[in-house]
């Protein structure tokens, strides 16, 4: 089935380069890249953005991006001090379908006009999207077009960070880029410092222990026992992060460890979380966008998966993570809210103990 979808795409990119019209120049001057999801889909796909950034340095760079529903962090709060593109544009989901929107989308993208289209689809992006995107960026008289491909299952088990960058091998683009991958500057460092207490020398601990899938959520009761673990085994400053949305639970588990734990629900930018996460010595964190921002600081993460999805798919880029995950039966359900359990069994297996083996691997290395 997948062969077959991307022979279609295959046949459709030929032939939309032979379309009559439309810009082409060998040396593209003017790039979309089209890249769409929330905190962690933009997060994995930084590498590929700088690397389209360093084979084209002259071109004039255009993202087309959605975080889907309105007040999600996405492509703007991870680019904030990222001058990569030159222009971003943002959609939502409740504007997408209408025609009003879509016309005024091609009239945009036919003025600049563009020489170069780079998708970088979801690996669960349905052959009827990326035709969708075709089209739109053929009716603005867009003749080249990359990365049009349905993911097939072989290149699941890859993570986000290579499958993306495979996209841009008929580019010739360079490989992925050392750590940080998200840019932060020295007001960003300040406003961090002003955050933190006194720690000293103790080591910084970040714990996320919100997620937005409750079928990826560890137990709120095991993040307290683990805080407390951390604070007397290791007399560990914690340092809660997570959104504003987050901080009734978040505030419920700094009161359940006690002292030596800071509470910074809703308290930082995108940027200002890269530079926390820097100075830590090592992150906890359930599947979730913020685990994503921590491994591309290079800073150590403990992740702690459920079995929800397939294993892999979305594990933290980098040699220097510890994955957490149990493989039962009903494994994967791709479901948001596990259809069996009160409480995952595949997040329940993972006891305190078990996580602070691995917090210790890193800790004493």
């Amino acid at each position: 089935m997948t062969g077959a979808a991307n022979r279609l795409l295959r046949g459709l990119t030929g032939l939309n380069a032979r379309i009559p019209g439309g810009t082409r120049n060998p040396n593209p001057q003017h790039i979309l890249v089209y890249r769409l999801g929330n905190l962690g889909d933009i997060v994995v796909a930084l590498p590929a953005f700088h690397a389209l950034r360093l084979r084209f340095p002259n071109a004039h760079m255009t993202l087309l991006t959605s975080p889907t529903k309105r007040g999600a962090p996405g492509a703007q709060e991870v680019l904030a001090k990222d001058d990569t593109f030159d222009t971003m544009i943002i959609y939502y989901e409740d504007e997408s379908s209408r025609p009003d929107f879509l016309r005024n989308l091609r009239q945009r993208l036919a003025s600049a006009p563009i020489d170069l289209a780079v998708l970088l689809p979801d690996d669960r992006t349905t052959p009827k999207s990326l035709i969708k995107q075709m089209t739109l960026l053929s009716a603005a008289g867009v003749r080249r077009i990359v990365g049009a491909e349905v993911v097939p299952t072989t290149k699941v088990s890859q993570g986000q960070v290579p499958r993306i960058m495979s996209l841009l091998e008929p580019l010739g683009c360079p490989e992925v880029e050392a750590f940080p991958w998200i840019h932060f500057d020295d007001k960003d460092e300040a406003r961090v410092t002003a955050m933190l207490p006194e720690y000293g020398d103790r080591p910084l601990v970040g714990l996320q222990c919100g997620a937005k899938r409750p079928a990826n959520r560890w137990m709120a009761e095991r993040f307290i026992a683990l805080g407390k673990r951390l604070v007397a085994d290791y007399q560990a400053e914690l340092l809660l992060t997570g959104s504003a949305g987050e901080n009734e639970l978040l505030a419920m588990i700094a009161e359940g460890i006690g002292p030596g734990c800071t509470n910074l629900a809703g308290k930082t930018t995108i940027p200002e979380l890269a530079a926390l996460a820097a100075r830590c010595r090592l992150f906890v964190s359930n599947d979730t966008g913020t685990m994503h921002v921590a491994a591309c600081t290079g800073t150590p993460v403990v992740a702690i998966f459920s079995a929800r999805d397939h294993a892999h798919r979305w594990y933290p880029y980098g040699a220097q993570h510890i994955v957490l995950r149990d493989n039962p039966e009903c494994s994967p359900c791709l479901e948001d809210t596990c259809p069996l359990y009160e409480e995952p069994v595949c997040l329940t297996v993972h006891d305190v103990e078990d996580v602070l083996a691995a917090v210790k691997r890193v800790l004493e290395k």
